[in-house]
């Protein structure tokens, strides 16, 4: 009865024994879940941004805290080199020198219409910053080889003036002619430097970047004859902008090349 009891035993554990062999023997990648890795390859980016600025240098005399609103065009090669166009709009409301308008103002500030009407004004700040652009993307971790540390440098041309929105038709001693003996309007060679974090993942519709800009210009007054000072303003220096950017990216990608890796 014991004999036949251990070979019961004996026939399990064979079988048991058996069982282990064999899945041992199998490939392991059964028991492992397969991802989705990438190789970095050359890409179109197309990438509106936003920059909020503070002047520093020639330019805070002028204005203060402004807007560039901004739309960057970027080829990416399959090593994240980076070369492209980035335009952008100047927008301000702190003009700091309104005083220019005072030859043409009422005792009180405000300006005399055509229809001998009172009205005032707010002089804002409008210009354009155009660049060409190169970087790096240098990646963090081999699984998103697109995202990582962003370095960008620029060079183009920057504009800024002194505007008034309002119609020539209420106020014909600021129509569009008249304008520009008051708008002080400099212009001048910009070399930019960018550094921030770049996230983007592939099949995912949230990409952008984010990170600190530094543009640094040399620019000086454009017009012949200033109307405040009646003569040539002889208005130029160095102008520095400090700039938080944030860039949402639309990539698309001009090759895929993808492969499975596993793990536990």
């Amino acid at each position: 009865m014991q004999t036949e009891q251990d070979k019961r035993y004996f026939l399990l554990t064979l079988i048991f024994v058996c069982i282990f062999s064999f899945l041992s023997a199998q490939d392991t990648t059964a028991f492992k879940k397969p991802q989705k890795k990438f190789d970095a390859n050359s890409a179109i980016m197309i990438v509106p941004n936003y920059t909020a600025q503070f002047p520093f240098g020639h330019v805070s005399q002028r204005f203060g805290f402004d807007n560039l609103f901004g739309l960057e065009l970027l080829y990416k090669t399959n090593k994240n080199w980076l070369v492209g166009a980035n335009g952008g709009f100047i927008y301000g409301t702190q003009s700091k020198q309104n005083y220019v308008f005072t030859n043409i103002a009422t005792s009180t500030g405000q300006f005399i219409t055509q229809y001998n009407d009172l009205t005032s004004i707010r002089p804002e700040e409008h210009g354009f910053n155009v660049q060409f652009t190169f970087g790096k993307i240098v990646p963090f971790a081999q699984k998103y080889p697109d995202a990582g540390l962003l370095f960008m440098t620029g060079f183009g041309i920057i504009q800024d003036k002194i505007a008034v929105s309002i119609k020539a038709a209420e106020l014909p001693q600021l129509s569009p002619q008249y304008r520009k003996g008051y708008d002080r309007m400099c212009m001048g060679p910009v070399l930019s430097q960018f550094i921030g974090g770049n996230y983007m993942v592939r099949r995912k519709f949230i990409s952008g970047y984010a990170g600190l800009q530094v543009d640094l210009s040399y620019t000086q007054n454009q017009r012949p004859y200033d109307f405040y000072t009646q003569g040539k303003l002889n208005d130029k220096g160095v102008d520095i902008f400090v700039g938080l950017k944030l860039g949402w990216v639309i990539p698309v990608f001009l090759q895929t090349s993808e492969k499975e890796f596993f793990y536990y």
